[in-house]
């Protein structure tokens, strides 16, 4: 059971669009503190509890026991037309390949800040900030201003990276950096993001949520490839 303090809502207040939406939707059974709710109403934010739903339970055959498949493991979310549904484990594999996502990236990092090259690690962590904010649920647009610094910085690498590195067309052995051979597994991790958000996450999100979370990936993956042969070049020239 969830405990919503006043310091949580200064958090979100720091980092989520909860200063734009003005709405604060909250699991079921959350216990909001007296302070809490006079810290909503001093800066007039809404807040909302998601319904607890209740099911019948499915009439077992006979021939059935009680561990039977039929008995539904699954728990409720709010999709991207804001209606409640029940979800299976859908939900729960896109969190486990998102907080694999960001594993790998903070362990490049970590790689990164110990050989002292600090412009990857920022730039990795421009890519975690975004791979953060993409849920089932709903999709954060506080960050797409980071997507968009992405997306310009590829308009003048893309061709050419792609002109001399084709995806898919490289494959690292052991001769090459560190760096750049976990650059090549962050790629493949955002490469299966993407094929997971455009193969299960269609009804779960409204369309143009949709569309844009598959530009997301695509951006992050593309931008991940860059940064991979940027480190292939300046090693060749450190050689």
């Amino acid at each position: 059971m969830a405990i919503l303090t006043e310091n949580k809502i200064k958090r979100l207040l720091r980092t989520t669009n909860l200063k734009e939406t003005k709405v604060l939707v909250l699991e079921p059974g959350t216990i909001i503190t007296p302070s809490a709710k006079e810290y909503l109403k001093d800066i007039t934010i809404e807040y909302r509890k998601i319904p607890e739903a209740t099911f019948p339970m499915p009439q077992l055959k006979v021939n059935e026991s009680p561990n039977a498949n039929n008995i539904q493991d699954a728990f409720i979310y709010i999709n991207g037309n804001g209606k409640v549904m029940w979800k299976s484990h859908l939900t729960y594999q896109f969190g486990i390949k998102i907080n694999i996502t960001i594993s790998h990236i903070v362990a490049l990092q970590k790689k990164s800040h110990c050989i002292g090259n600090t412009e990857l690690a920022e730039a990795l962590d421009t890519i975690l900030m975004v791979v953060k904010t993409i849920t089932m649920e709903t999709l954060a647009s506080y960050r797409l201003d980071l997507v968009q610094e992405i997306e310009k910085l590829l308009e003048n690498k893309k061709q050419y990276v792609y002109s001399i590195y084709p995806e898919g067309s490289f494959v690292p052995t052991y001769k090459d950096e560190e760096c750049v051979i976990a650059l090549f597994e962050l790629h493949a991790y955002l490469q299966e993001l993407e094929h997971f958000i455009a193969k299960e996450m269609k009804e779960g999100l409204k369309f143009e949520d949709y569309i844009k979370c598959i530009s997301i990936a695509t951006t992050l993956k593309d931008y991940c490839w860059v940064l991979m042969v940027q480190m292939i070049e300046n090693s060749v020239k450190q050689g």
